[in-house]
């Protein structure tokens, strides 16, 4: 299969259909057509097939067989072949607009063999391989240029499993239409949806990530800054919002130092760690998320000095258990919710949340030592927090930030006190 960067000519299914394509003119597309066939035929293959000419996409049923089939077709291809028709004999890969397009990310992960071609048809770098995958200094110049572990380049499977690193792949990349960018991830999550053509991409993205969490109830795409989609609020505006990469995990040396603090408060984490296990999972249903989250009402909300210069607006806010965080929004939170008070009634509408996953204690449900230390070390460490504005009937929108809300737990006390609730957010 191939695995290219689509320039100027590029022949289609009904250029080439009944003829012989090395009797055509060898120019634009065409040209790099030949080649490819070519290369796969010196390679020892009587087959190929090519995304430009392979499809046929005046018949919308194929073209939506074809992109929900095309990480299968990928995954079971004897040989993906990718040409960087950007890179010179002795470049690299850093140098290729390849690497920043949407649809040959999964064009990268899919193929258990891959080899790639520079400018003039040789090998990357001369590598005579059957297969740059198993090549140590290829997978290392993969992952610099991708941000992808060689583990997953190697030996990717798809699903919702760990989706916010996946959406944080997909992060700088550009598709020629915009919904294409959330439609090329259809398979990488192994979804199955309805290729729109026409809707916006909020819209695209949005039915994406509410499919996510409908069937995994991962709570890790909320973690993302930037500006709102008018999908859903908890989804973001644009894929570059997770580019942001989430809070760090708490060091060792530290978790020890908070596992100290367990004997002294033995009883309340079994009872909290009991009625986490009988919490629903997140679920979307409906544009409308329901999210089990530790709920710290706002209790003071105060604007910092204004920079003329920013396009951004910081604020200081107290909240129930929490230490005083800083948020920056990028408008004015007066804007963005009605206060008929100002910021002085604010505190009666927002809340701090942290979401909250039975995967966030690794999914076990026994209450012995290591389950109430594990849950401790959780809700101790600083996390990445959701703002919140009350709505009528009961439901919330978020509010968007530009960038991460990191809130720090005052002590064990103050978390043991916590409550679980469900918010209904729109």
């Amino acid at each position: 299969m191939f695995s290219h960067r689509w320039g100027e000519g590029e022949p289609i299914l009904h250029d080439i259909q009944g003829r012989a394509i090395y009797d055509m003119p060898p120019s634009g597309g065409m040209k790099k057509l030949q080649k490819f066939c070519l290369t796969a035929l010196k390679r020892g293959y009587l087959w190929a097939w090519s995304d430009t000419c392979c499809i046929d996409k005046t018949s919308s049923a194929e073209l939506q067989e074809a992109i929900g089939s095309m990480f299968g077709w990928y995954r079971r291809s004897h040989l993906t072949i990718v040409y960087l028709a950007d890179v010179a004999e002795s470049g690299s890969f850093d140098s290729s607009h390849w690497f920043g397009r949407g649809w040959t990310l999964q064009e990268l992960l899919a193929p258990d063999t891959i080899l790639f071609y520079t400018r003039n048809w040789s090998l990357y770098k001369n590598l005579e391989s059957s297969n740059h995958k198993t090549d140590d200094a290829v997978l290392e110049e993969l992952t610099r240029a991708t941000g992808i572990a060689s583990r997953f380049l190697t030996n990717f499977t798809p699903g919702v499993d760990d989706a916010r690193s996946r959406l944080q792949w997909a992060s700088s990349r550009r598709t020629t239409r915009p919904e294409d960018i959330a439609y090329s991830l259809f398979g990488i999550f192994n979804l199955h949806l309805p290729v729109l053509y026409g809707e916006s991409f909020e819209f695209a993205l949005g039915r994406l990530l509410g499919e996510v969490i409908s069937q995994s109830g991962d709570i890790s795409i909320l973690d993302w800054v930037g500006e709102t989609s008018t999908f859903h609020s908890c989804f973001p505006a644009h894929i570059a919002s997770y580019r942001t990469l989430p809070l760090p995990p708490i060091p060792l040396s530290e978790q020890s130092s908070i596992t100290s603090q367990r004997s002294a408060s033995s009883n309340a984490l079994r009872k909290l760690c009991r009625s986490l296990n009988k919490i629903p999972l997140p679920r979307f249903a409906n544009r409308r998320l329901t999210l089990p989250c530790f709920s710290h009402r706002v209790t003071v909300v105060r604007r910092k000095g204004a920079d003329p210069l920013s396009s951004s607006y910081a604020y200081e806010i107290q909240a129930s258990g929490l230490r005083p965080l800083d948020i920056t929004l990028p408008e004015e939170l007066e804007n963005i919710a009605s206060f008929p008070g100002g910021l002085e009634s604010a505190t009666a509408a927002l809340q701090i949340v942290r979401p909250w996953h039975s995967k966030s204690l690794g999914g076990s449900t026994k209450l012995d030592v290591a389950a109430t230390e594990q849950l401790l070390v959780t809700l101790v460490r600083p996390f990445s927090a959701l703002l919140l504005t009350e709505l009528p009937h009961n439901e919330y929108k978020r509010i968007a930030s530009s960038t991460l809300i990191a809130a720090h737990p005052i002590d064990v006390t103050s978390i043991l006190q916590g409550k679980v609730r469900i918010s209904n957010i729109v």
